[in-house]
């Protein structure tokens, strides 16, 4: 077994030297979590910057004070502790105590602080914590680092749950700064013996120092680049899985990029079900290239998502707009939704959670076609619901088939870093040429599973809505042009050999634009019971014919059973006898 100098530290580290940001998710955290090292940061010289997240509004058990009050307690409270040990540089997001999970913004404010602070020291409370802020504040800071670029260590600290520490601080000759640093916050040493908890454990964190180190902190330190590569429940504590967070409130940033063209109305159903989806970090790009300024519509359906709106002096087409959406997001994850579409609640949290456990780059869901004949908002007005666009990824057959709709694809940015964004010269199908170029350099994942409706107005069947949509022939033939470079001699093989010329075929009819199954299945309806009713008329003309023609049977044998049948005969041969002709009549009775 080890022993138990490799478990834990035998000596104390110096962390002075550096540019500290603190993140606590309460006013108090950082003196509990840190404040012994952050004094010593002070007296080094180091610029230290303290980010509280929450407002610490439910801190007041008793519910005696007023929340705004309460609230404004805490900061001041705040200011007086980081006075204590020379910390200056405060900053308080007020995000509701015990809901920062999830919180809109929140991840993209992370983002703004990392980048614009630039740290080269960040001290955070560990994933391991009881409070759900203070796990939350850890999560959030590990999804934040995906989106930058630079390097510098992470200490995560422990104020409710003790950690498997790699580093201890000796704070024992800035003890007495600490103690007073607590002792300014009166409000929560009413509610527990924070100090006397505090102290125990730095006490406690000193026992494998040497002589004379009386109370220490301890740490688990990493490099911020192991921290991003395999993320905070795969650092070596214990017990953490779970501790995980709930689908949804966790994740890298995602942008959601809507193009719009004078249709507030249709925009404003593609806004709300952006504001609807369970999944939380996440961005609105909107790009209005329409004369119909929609900047009031944006600000008001996006709520508390952050929003970046764009809009064009005039109109500069589809691809342009979408190219505009990309350089403004700065989401790691990537999706685009037209303005007459919508998401479902799912879609979102359905695609990251696929791309982050199979690290892949493009996933797409299925996609479920809505026809109107109204307004969406009221039911009665769809007119046909069917599942069409639920192909599974052949990049061989995208270069004949556009089965992908643009707002089912999630992308990872790093697709742009193949892909020159969208063709400005295309008017229609920018979005298919994207996807052939793509698939070139990645695979696309499908998932089997509906998270998203394409909407259709006023159009009876897919095939008219499509070619109104879109005006097929010119546009296909753009895009097959630009698809000869890719076309190889594998590909015309197994265009030639396999059945993916039947699937083509089937798929233009039922995939994009021709007849979908409940069409077909209409229609193969219609065509059974016409045949049906010309076989009932065919079996009543054989019925009448073959009832006349018993009756000539009838009367055949009748006459041929006569007296004068009998005696004509017996005439005709004499006649014969006596050299007679008999003369045939050439139009006899009938």
């Amino acid at each position: 077994m080890q022993t138990e100098e490799k478990l834990i530290p035998y000596h104390g580290t110096d962390l002075t030297g550096k540019k500290v940001l603190v993140l606590a998710p309460h006013p108090d955290d950082e003196i509990i979590g840190c404040g012994g090292s952050l004094a010593l940061h002070s007296k080094a010289g180091d610029p230290v910057k303290v980010v509280f997240l929450t407002n610490g509004a439910k801190g007041d058990t008793s519910g005696a004070m007023d929340s705004e009050e309460y609230c404004e307690l805490r900061r001041n409270e705040a200011v007086n502790a980081c006075a204590h040990i020379a910390v200056t540089d405060l900053e308080f997001w007020s995000y509701e105590d015990r809901s920062l999970a999830g919180s809109p913004g929140a991840l993209l404010q992370m983002i703004d602080l990392l980048e614009g602070f630039r740290p080269e020291l960040v001290y955070v409370p560990s994933p391991l914590e009881f409070h759900p802020d203070h796990r939350a504040t850890s999560i959030l800071f590990c999804d934040a680092i995906r989106s930058c670029e630079f390097d510098f260590d992470v200490a995560f600290y422990e104020v409710g749950q003790p950690l498997r520490v790699n580093l201890l601080v000796d704070i024992t000759k800035v003890l007495t700064r600490k103690i007073e640093a607590m002792d300014a916050y009166r409000s929560q040493l009413k509610e527990r013996p924070y100090r006397d908890i505090c102290l125990a454990l730095n006490r406690y964190r000193s026992m494998t120092l040497p002589e004379g180190a009386t109370h220490a902190e301890g740490f688990s330190r990493w490099g911020v680049s192991l921290v991003r590569k395999i993320g905070p429940f795969s650092i070596p504590f214990q017990q953490i899985e779970r501790l995980r967070p709930d689908p949804g409130e966790a994740g890298p940033l995602v942008s959601v990029i809507i193009r719009t063209k004078d249709r507030p109305a249709r925009l404003a159903d593609a806004l709300r079900s952006v504001t609807q989806q369970t999944y939380a970090n996440l961005e609105i790009v909107v790009v209005n290239d329409g004369a119909l300024d929609v900047k009031d519509v944006v600000t008001v359906l996006a709520g508390s998502i952050p929003v970046t709106y764009i809009s064009h002096k005039r109109s500069e087409g589809r691809a342009a707009a979408a190219n505009k959406g990309l350089e403004a997001a700065r989401g790691v994850y990537l999706n685009f939704l037209d303005d007459d579409d919508i998401f479902y609640p799912d879609h979102l949290e359905t695609l990251v959670t696929h791309l982050q456990a199979s690290e892949g780059k493009v996933a797409y869901s299925s996609v479920l076609s809505a026809h109107f004949s109204g307004p969406p908002e009221r039911p009665e007005n769809c007119v046909k619901r069917v599942v069409n666009h639920n192909v599974d990824f052949d990049p061989d057959r995208i270069l004949f088939q556009n089965y992908i709709p643009i707002m089912s694809v999630l992308f990872h940015r790093d697709v742009l870093s193949r892909v020159d964004g969208f063709s400005r010269d295309l008017n229609l199908f920018e979005d298919w040429d994207f996807w052939i170029r793509a698939s070139r350099h990645f695979p696309f994942d499908h998932i089997d599973r509906v998270t998203a409706e394409y909407r259709f107005y006023g159009s009876e069947t897919t095939e008219e809505s499509h070619r109104q949509k879109y005006r097929y022939n010119e546009a296909q033939a753009e895009i097959f042009d630009r698809a000869i470079p890719f076309l190889t001699g594998a590909i015309w093989t197994k265009f030639l050999n396999t059945d993916l010329f039947d699937q083509l075929r089937h798929g233009e009819k039922c995939q994009n634009g021709g007849l979908d199954n409940e069409v077909q299945l209409e229609q193969t309806q219609q065509a059974l019971m016409k045949t049906d009713q010309r076989l009932e008329e065919a079996y009543g003309v054989i019925e009448k014919l073959r009832t006349e023609n018993e009756s000539s049977k009838e009367m055949l044998t009748e006459i041929l059973s006569s007296k004068g049948w009998r005696w004509l005969n017996r005439l005709r041969a004499l006649k014969l006898k006596l050299g007679f002709q008999i003369k045939e009549n050439p139009n006899p009775e009938p």
